[in-house]
């Protein structure tokens, strides 16, 4: 009975201090299990982002309004909304002149068709409207009073250059009004206005601008590049070179998974099932917008004790007979039957959390040894089991 209390402490602890927390990536929590229990690794990379889909038989468009999800401020105005232009650039305005513009223009421009009330991250020639739409994405993240809104161009084709993508985001902070511009790439397309793109923001008459030095309506090309605006008065920005970080949206289809065990590689899936017959360490990764790749691992502890006696006697003391799988979400494809020494089952469920109290249709069930199998489809569809024998003594 001791060894039973020592085994459920140490299960305890181990799953406890088994948590992991990835700000961007994750493998997912450590499970802890007996040998023969089907465990559902499954990675995940932040909230899906809301695509926006392109309008078909328009190129250069605005598309909105969107909710921001928090209020935010913009050259002394509130906004609780805002646009999305197809070639690269956000507005709290509809900005209906500017659709159709594809050339980049330097700012501050009071120009009718230059957008306004904006932040251009780049502006350039893009073309959304190719195979693999939606190539943009937005999404809410984090809690108030420090949300983001994140605005994602992943793969998004060149005008002209289609075989050259740009991935970049814009990102809006709620806690201080800053804007944030992180670059994954940004090619060159030199034979379509000079390679230009605008880096910057202005206000809503474009009369007052603010760009990043050296790429205003220049030619440039950025790899893992960032900067942050940050307001410094109603009409005043302060523009710096902050660290790249891209902040986690799953843009669509656009991203892709890989599970290796050492360097067996075992699933090209998000989620997929093991069942490890001893403690198994094992690496997720994740490509986003082919090119940007995380990694993450998670352990799956395997606790080779498994019950061999029970003593359901009511006595609150190993009353029932149970198979460890923690946590309970990630248990699937599982299968427990348990049989007396006449072949006749007294007890089955697919719920690991359920346990047998040595009972059969509420009648007591004599003591004696009991045969138990675990059935389980690992992730090749491969049907196998583990079984064992348990005695219920009264």
């Amino acid at each position: 009975m001791e060894n039973i209390k020592f085994l459920t402490i140490f299960i305890f602890l181990l799953f406890f201090f088994s948590g992991k927390i990835f700000p961007q990536f994750s493998a997912g929590n450590n499970d802890t299990i007996n040998p023969g229990v089907p465990v559902t690794l499954t990675a995940s990379y932040g909230l899906v982002g809301n695509g926006v889909p392109s309008l078909p038989d328009l190129e250069d468009w605005v598309q909105g309004p969107f909710p921001i999800g928090f209020d935010f401020s913009f050259f002394g105005n509130k906004y609780s909304l805002f646009y999305i232009g197809a070639n690269g650039w956000i507005s709290f305005s509809p900005n209906p002149n500017s659709s159709g513009i594809r050339q980049p223009i330097a700012i501050p421009s009071a120009a009718d068709y230059s957008p306004k009330n904006c932040i251009l991250g780049p502006f350039q020639d893009l073309n959304p409207t190719m195979d693999g739409s939606p190539f943009i994405f937005y999404q809410t993240i984090g809690n108030a009073p420090k949300r983001k809104l994140v605005v994602m161009w992943c793969e998004c084709p060149l005008y002209n250059c289609a075989s050259s993508t740009v991935t970049f985001q814009i990102v809006l902070n709620e806690d201080n009004n800053s804007v944030e511009n992180h670059i994954f790439h940004k090619p060159a397309c030199p034979d379509h206005y000079g390679n230009k793109a605008t880096l910057g923001l202005q206000n809503i008459d474009g009369y007052i601008g603010f760009s990043v030095p050296g790429y205003n309506a220049t030619s440039w090309t950025a790899d893992t590049m960032a900067w942050m605006y940050t307001p410094t008065s109603v009409d005043s920005f302060q523009v710096a070179t902050v660290p790249y970080h891209f902040q986690p949206i799953t843009p669509g289809n656009k991203i892709s998974y890989r599970w290796y065990q050492g360097s067996e590689f075992l699933s090209d899936q998000q989620s997929f099932v093991v069942t490890p017959s001893q403690t198994t360490t094992y690496r997720a990764y994740c490509t986003l917008c082919s090119g940007e790749e995380f990694t993450d691992e998670i352990t799956v502890y395997v606790v080779p004790y498994i019950p061999n006696a029970f003593t359901p006697n009511g006595d609150g003391l190993n009353d029932y007979f149970l198979i460890l799988g923690l946590p309970p979400e990630n248990i699937t494809l599982y299968n427990i039957q348990i049989f007396n020494r006449w072949g006749q089952m007294v007890f089955s469920s697919d719920n690991i959390l359920l346990s047998w109290d040595g009972t059969l249709k509420g009648e007591i069930c004599p003591e004696g040894d009991y045969v138990w199998v675990i059935f389980y489809e690992d992730n090749k569809k491969t049907k196998t089991s583990n079984k064992g024998t348990v005695t219920l003594l009264r």
